[in-house]
């Protein structure tokens, strides 16, 4: 299960920085003025220069002046342009609103803050990023925009800055004034003491150090890809190998020099693979974004690479830094730098025999058969980790759509959808879900046999978006196909769809008519599908509006039930909030204490944003009721900033209604100036601590008195980076694997870190983190 602190919202929070932050303060300094000084500074060079890491230190260091935050935005993974304003809203956690664009609703929410927004690797979409930024600082006086591109934005009034190479040595034996080493030079040292156990700088080896990285133009990328050859190679032989190629490959590239540098450095790094190495580096291209060894071995083995041999082949791209970890809690990843994943995509398309094509078609039917088998099991004890899943290969998911959907195999990608919508609904992702739906929908043929299904997944989603006239023609579209084929499953699964349909219309009626057929035929088909599942959750709703609490407990207290006898927990926390609200209204304010609070526990675990915030809003209630104001207050500014990430709610707009009734009792009680002081208070508090008062569980302990008193950190450098890596979920064994260190250092650290802080376990580390990266 997640920790806390990941609960906070990941996509836009600056990135850990996993090694050291080598020199580069004059260039900081003048970002810092720059930022200070313009509303849109692009830092431009090319890859491997070092844009991203000087930008998040940058942005880190500049995070005071923004009183609403810093948020950052990877765009690299990002291959679907009509989606740039979905992705940074996702990372201000902004929601969507099916009646209004992306771009509209960040506009809104930008109006009055002020924040600063990065926008990493903009180079491949430079046309949307320039529009959409531009809009965005028209309609956001105090927004400012830091972007990191190869090229500029083109944006009036955009400031640019070239980011220089890191500096070099003046002559063999020039150090700077200080005594310290120049900074290409100590970034070559620490990278090949991480790589060799022992090397180390010395007066024999330095003048040879510092000729190699004047002959790699001061390119970080460049100089890491280096050192790692010392694995193989001794520092002269390095030397003496890239120095010849380097003036073999000059010749022939056209443009800047460092462009020259870094390629002819990537291709040397590439000559000294092996022959599979070199296949797998082509081919792991075809990922946007990290991947897992599974995804490996079954896309990328064949002609020429057996399945078998892909890990060992993978270890040895490791070991030469073309492929990192990545990991995502205790799921072992990997990732390439776009630099790195861009030559290997040259190197694929190059390949004879189309195979660039095939490689594409396999990625998209390995991840259908993945989705083919989540879908079976997505309502069972495995539905937690195909949550994670999702959550993991979304960006692959959404790579392979953007290449595929329109030339794809249409059983193959009738079943995908059909799954996809079912994960778009349970993360509520839904404005990706209709682009993709109505994308399909533009470019397929749907009104053969099979589509009711898909049909059936675009008209929930549109929906649970309030568009319910959409939403009503894709239902009967979809109901007519599933009864000319006699699906009855099918036929199930529209009628539940048209139960919800009615319930966000207001037609209490209408809906239970839908839920009951809809729940006939379920149990006629024995299907036990995760929409199934949420029959009883959606007549336990509509009994809660009709005022009838007797029967909406026993629907809820039946959907728990059935959750509990398929061991899963998304329907069956759903079922605990409807059961927990429908006591509180009923005068049960124990009882529905006891219930909600089991719900969120479960929901925190989850991940569940959605539920989370109903399950704020409900204890919120109870507090209400039972005299606590200022609590009961506190959690609703808490909930009020989670509702801006969410916007739709399972239970339709009529929900609104009770979240209204607690804020006027709260009023009520408090009067309008305590009120607002408590609900903002409860807005600036960090969500893990939000869900800690509302289960009343102890905070962590305080830091050790004085230790952030002065507004520094009390950890080091180091330890700063293993506290992000022990917030991201890691093991003592995952950080030492991710920052190349023994284990025993690793535990070091961590011990360091709880004693520095006074804290007695790693999930304090975690919120401590989450509040201070606020």
């Amino acid at each position: 299960m997640p920790l806390t602190a990941t609960l906070e919202r990941q996509t836009g929070r600056l990135p850990a920085e996993l090694t050291s932050f080598i020199g580069r303060q004059a260039e900081l300094e003048q970002a810092r003025r720059l930022i200070d000084g313009h509303r849109l500074v692009t830092l431009t060079g090319p890859g491997g220069v070092g844009k991203t890491r000087l930008a998040v230190r940058a942005a880190g260091l500049a995070g005071d002046a923004f009183r609403d935050g810093v948020f950052f935005v990877c765009l690299s993974d990002l291959t679907e342009p009509s989606l740039l304003a979905q992705a940074i809203c996702e990372a201000l956690g902004v929601g969507e609103r099916g009646d209004r664009p992306a771009a509209a609703c960040l506009a809104d929410h930008l109006a009055d803050l002020r924040v600063l927004l990065v926008l990493d690797t903009c180079e491949h979409m430079v046309d949307e990023c320039a529009t959409l930024s531009e809009a965005l600082l028209r309609s956001a006086p105090e927004l400012r925009v830091l972007a990191t591109s190869r090229q500029p934005l083109d944006v009036m009034g955009e400031y640019t800055f070239t980011v220089p190479p890191l500096g070099g040595a003046r002559a063999p034996r020039d150090t700077v004034p200080d005594g310290r080493e120049c900074d290409s030079v100590t970034l070559f040292a620490e990278r090949a003491a991480a790589t060799v156990q022992g090397w180390t700088l010395t007066r024999a080896n330095r003048d040879a150090v510092v000729r190699l990285c004047a002959r790699l133009d001061g390119i970080p990328l460049a100089i890491e890809l280096a050192a790692v050859q010392l694995r193989t190679f001794s520092l002269d032989q390095v030397l003496a190998r890239l120095g010849t190629h380097l003036f073999q490959a000059g010749g022939r590239r056209t443009g800047l020099q460092r462009h020259q540098t870094l390629r002819a450095t990537v291709d040397w790094s590439h000559a000294l693979c092996s022959p599979e190495e070199r296949l797998l580096w082509a081919r792991l291209s075809v990922f946007a974004a990290d991947f897992d060894l599974a995804a490996a071995e079954n896309i990328c083995s064949g002609d020429g690479l057996d399945a078998e041999n892909v890990a060992e082949v993978l270890t040895g791209l490791l070991e030469k830094s073309i492929v990192q970890r990545a990991d995502r809690g205790v799921r072992v990843r990997y990732r390439m730098l776009d630099t790195l994943r861009e030559y290997g995509a040259e190197r694929l398309a190059a390949r004879a025999g189309g195979e660039a094509g095939r490689m594409r078609s396999r990625c998209f039917d390995w991840y259908a058969g993945r989705l083919e088998r989540a879908r079976k099991e997505l309502a069972g004890p495995e539905q937690v980790q195909w949550l994670e899943w999702f959550d993991c290969e979304r960006a692959n998911v959404r790579d392979v759509l953007g290449r595929v959907l329109p030339t794809a195999h249409p059983e193959t990608v009738r079943g995908a959808m059909e799954t996809l919508g079912r994960f778009w609904v349970l993360k509520g992702v839904l404005g990706e879900g209709r682009h993709w739906m109505d994308r399909l929908l533009e470019t397929r043929d749907t009104t053969g046999p099979g589509w009711s299904g898909m049909l059936t997944m675009a008209a929930l989603a549109s929906t649970m978006q309030n568009d319910l006239a959409g939403g009503g023609a894709l239902l009967e579209r979809a109901l007519a196909q599933a009864q000319a084929e006699g699906d009855r499953a099918a036929v199930a699964d529209v009628h539940f769809c048209q139960g919800v349909a009615a319930l966000f219309a207001g037609d209490f009626d209408l809906s239970l008519d839908g839920l009951d057929r809809a729940d006939e035929i379920y149990g006629e088909t024995g299907c036990d599908d995760v929409l199934s599942l949420l029959v009883e959750v959606f007549r336990a709703v509509v009994h809660l509006f009709e005022n009838d609490f007797s029967a909406a407990v026993e629907h809820a207290d039946r959907a728990v039930r059935l959750g509990e006898e398929r061991e899963e927990f998304w329907v069956r926390s759903y079922g605990m909030l409807v059961g927990g609200l429908s006591l509180w209204l009923a005068g049960d304010l124990d009882g529905a204490v006891r219930r909600l609070r089991r719900a969120l526990r479960t929901k925190r675990d989850l991940g569940d944003r959605l539920g989370i915030t109903l399950g704020l809003e409900a204890i919120a209630g109870c507090l209400c009721s039972g005299g606590d104001h200022v609590r009961a207050a506190r959690l609703l500014g808490a909930a009020d900033r989670m509702r801006e990430s969410t916007r739709t709610s399972w239970f339709g707009p009529y929900h609104a209604v009770l979240r209204d009734l607690h804020i006027d009792k709260t009023v009520e009680a408090l009067g309008e100036a305590r009120y607002r002081a408590a609900f903002e208070e409860g807005e600036r508090l960090p969500l893990a601590l939000a869900i800690m008062e509302a289960l009343e569980e102890p905070a962590p302990a305080s830091p050790a008195a004085g230790a952030d008193g002065d507004g520094a950190s009390p950890l080091t450098e180091r330890e700063r980076q293993v506290a992000g890596l022990v917030a991201e979920g890691l093991s003592n064994r995952g950080i030492a694997e991710r920052l190349t260190i023994a284990k025993r250092t690793a535990d070091s650290h961590v011990e360091h870190i709880l004693a520095k802080l006074g804290f007695s376990s790693r999930a304090q580390i975690a919120v401590w983190i989450s509040e201070r990266d606020r």
